[in-house]
């Protein structure tokens, strides 16, 4: 009895052993596949990190690089602003003293004049070596040089007894006309007043003098060619009929003045380059009429790249 005792004992022991063997060997198995688990995410953030890592690494070489070129461009900046500066204190008070053109129509022909406008040199320097001159207070479309030639014109007229809407505008226009093109120079409108330029110089300028009077007025462009274009609050009486281009002044009727329709209102066409007066609603030259007939024109400033909705050009087009 005692033998058989002592037998089972020992079986359930054994019995107890393997089960807590079991129970031991799942827990280690369980343990185990938590440290491995672990690990994967572990060594997952270590990758990113190390991505993350490698990628900073080569934003600062980059920062450190434009760091470098941005140094040498502030010693190069601070070089040349001291030499500016040399040449402004230079200059002082010196100024470039301008004999403008001016020219208005009347019922026989034109009425021309001189305007004198002071231009300090040191203004017209910074102009000249500036690529943004807002960032030294100057604004290029609003200079008092501008706003005093305005008003010069506006005075000669009066004094001349020809002030109206018309004339006023043509002769504003006929400041950028009568100065010289120059291929070679131009650039922001007090530039321009100084060396002359191209069309698209004499127009931004003649634009900017007509708005700073008042004028609603835009940059037209064909082929490589740039004019302006008017608005006024009825058609023009002194455009320039087609005898002006076979010696012979006359005026053409008011109907057959050229002008564009743009966003509803009528903008009539002048030249901005012409070595004589050119009246606002004067046929333009012949490179125009092809142009002009295909309607391949469009506005340059300030509704950029739109089409007129009408182009009035007889008698070549009128739709």
């Amino acid at each position: 009895m005692g033998r058989r005792l002592a037998v089972v004992v020992a079986l359930l022991l054994l019995m107890l052993f393997m089960i807590g063997n079991i129970i031991f060997e799942r827990s280690r198995h369980e343990a185990y596949e938590e440290l491995k688990r672990a690990y994967k995410e572990l060594l997952n953030e270590h990758l990113e990190l190390l991505s993350r890592y490698n990628g900073l690494k080569e934003a600062y070489e980059v920062l450190k690089a434009r760091f470098g070129e941005l140094r040498a461009n502030y010693s190069e900046a601070w070089f040349r602003a001291g030499v500016y500066w040399k040449a402004l204190m230079f200059l002082g008070n010196r100024s470039i003293t301008l004999r403008l053109k001016v020219a208005a129509p009347y019922e026989e022909g034109f009425k021309f004049g001189v305007i004198e406008v002071k231009i300090p040199l040191w203004k017209y320097a910074l102009y000249k070596v500036c690529g943004n001159p807002k960032r030294l207070g100057l604004d290029p479309y609003n200079d008092t040089v501008l706003y005093e030639i305005v008003e010069r014109v506006r005075e000669w007229l009066i004094h001349e007894g020809l002030f109206d809407e018309e004339r006023f505008a043509n002769a504003l226009v006929s400041i950028a006309q009568l100065l010289p093109y120059n291929k070679s120079r131009g650039g922001w409108p007090v530039e321009t007043l100084v060396d002359g330029g191209v069309c698209w110089d004499k127009a931004q300028l003649a634009v900017v003098l007509l708005r700073i009077a008042g004028y609603d007025t835009v940059i037209v462009c064909y082929g490589d060619h740039t004019v302006v274009a008017v608005h006024l609050s009825r058609p023009p009486k002194f455009a320039l009929g087609l005898g002006y281009y076979h010696g012979r002044l006359e005026w053409c009727e008011p109907e057959d003045a050229w002008y564009i329709v743009l966003r509803g209102k009528k903008y009539y066409l002048v030249q901005s380059t012409s070595p004589e007066p050119h009246t606002i609603g004067t046929m333009l030259g012949r490179d125009a009429i092809g142009y002009f007939k295909k309607g391949d024109v469009h506005i340059d400033w300030p509704y950029y790249g739109e089409r007129p909705e009408k182009i009035h050009a007889p008698p070549y087009r009128d739709e």
